[in-house]
């Protein structure tokens, strides 16, 4: 719901009539200072934020006269998209009238700048959506069932690592599956069981103490009947591990996410990842990617996106390589993702990441576009997570908790365009 509104127009001549460094110190902050000169001094950028400052006092019906120019901050974020933060009585104010998000928009027409702020009770949000995104969720019809939707198989966990098989197996359901499998060491399946009550645990044979062995595999009946296979969260790093995911690897003709730990128990085997009848997809962060190519990890930050390429044409997969404005590419066509913010930098957000992939692949979407949609539907879940909970706060489960909010905002787009 709409708490306020406010407008203004500002003459951008009427800036030049002021003494530039006074109305800079007196009006702005240092890291709104920090910007201007970024911009070359340029008076229609220092008129613009002025104008989203009174359009921001004006929406909180006020005026500045009840607090300070500083109280309202005008930032700016990757795609120099401005938004608003407030502090002090400014801030008082806003929690006062239930303001929760403030949407800013700047424009200038010739001789002016216009600025119009929306203050809302809600963590609503104006996001962009890419062309190349939407339109890709498939839409529910009325005569389905679960099986409509997908099957998703997931191998994952180990002793203190179950975490991941959670949090993978309910990114999968939130973002749509119509049933996960997970299988599990078979001395945990009691834990996962009781915690992830709608997932459908199998337990394999393991060691006793919580990891995959060789003959774990024996355990695993055909799959055939799964749409999407994900292997590697959480299951350590044993010798007796690898040889099972390679026996796995070998035996499963589907679509194929390889995440964290395999991907680490893979680096001297890459060859097994080529030439797969289904389609496979790695999601490393930066370490594991450095680990796979055997580049410095400061070399791959330089060129993500080079390195990416490369690593998907030389092992013939898909790369989701993780981070600031994660990169999805499968060696010719590259999406770089733009949602998301340093609140989704905790444990278990990857995991997530390889649920949701898992799920849209399941449900249909075509693999390199379950990639694209998954990073976007990922970022903007933490993104709606950061509006609640704030950066340091943020932890995984928040962006499962999420994702309703982020796949709901991105079908409405989808049936209002």
């Amino acid at each position: 719901m709409i708490r306020g509104t406010g407008i203004d127009i500002l003459n951008i001549d009427r800036i030049n009539k002021f003494d530039k460094n006074k109305l800079l110190h007196r009006i702005f902050s240092k890291d709104e200072i920090n910007y201007i000169n970024d911009k070359n001094n340029s008076i229609t950028t220092i008129a613009g934020m002025f104008s989203a400052k009174e359009a921001v006092s004006k929406m909180l019906g006020t005026g500045i006269r009840d607090f300070k120019w500083k109280d309202i901050i005008i930032l700016h974020d990757d795609l120099n998209k401005p938004y608003v933060q407030l502090q002090r009585m400014a801030k008082s104010i806003a929690e006062t009238k239930g303001i929760k998000n403030i949407s800013l928009t700047i424009s200038h027409e010739k001789s002016y700048s216009v600025a119009i702020a929306i203050g809302e009770d809600t963590n609503n949000m104006s996001t962009y959506i890419p062309e190349e995104i939407k339109g890709l969720l498939p839409k529910r019809e009325n005569n389905s069932h679960k099986g409509t939707y997908g099957r998703v198989g997931i191998i994952a966990g180990s002793i203190g690592m179950t975490g991941a098989s959670y949090l993978a197996s309910m990114a999968a359901l939130r973002a749509g599956s119509g049933l996960v499998y997970l299988y599990t060491p078979k001395s945990l399946n009691t834990i996962l069981e009781t915690k992830t009550v709608e997932a459908i645990t199998i337990p394999l044979e393991d060691d006793n103490k919580g990891f995959f062995i060789k003959k774990s595999y024996q355990d695993i009946n055909d799959l055939s009947n799964l749409d999407v296979l994900v292997i590697g969260p959480g299951i350590g790093q044993k010798q007796e591990t690898k040889e099972f995911i390679i026996n796995v690897i070998n035996k499963y003709k589907g679509n194929l996410v390889v995440d964290a730990d395999a991907i680490n128990l893979l680096v001297d085997d890459t060859d097994i990842l080529k030439g797969q009848k289904g389609i496979t997809i790695i999601t490393p962060h930066p370490g594991e990617l450095s680990r796979l190519i055997k580049v410095d990890v400061n070399e791959i930050q330089k060129k993500r996106i080079e390195y990416a390429i490369e690593t998907s044409k030389r092992l013939d997969v898909i790369t989701v390589l993780k981070g600031h404005n994660t990169i999805v590419t499968d060696g010719e066509k590259t999406y770089i993702n733009q949602t998301g913010n340093p609140g989704m930098a905790t444990a278990g957000s990857g995991d997530v990441l390889t649920g949701i992939i898992a799920a849209y692949i399941a449900q249909g979407v075509e693999v390199f576009n379950s990639c694209k949609a998954s990073v976007y539907t990922h970022g903007l879940a933490g993104d709606y997570a950061k509006g609640k909970m704030g950066e340091y706060s943020m932890i995984a489960t928040d962006i499962i908790n999420n994702l309703s909010e982020a796949i709901k905002y991105i079908r409405r787009n989808d049936d209002e365009g």
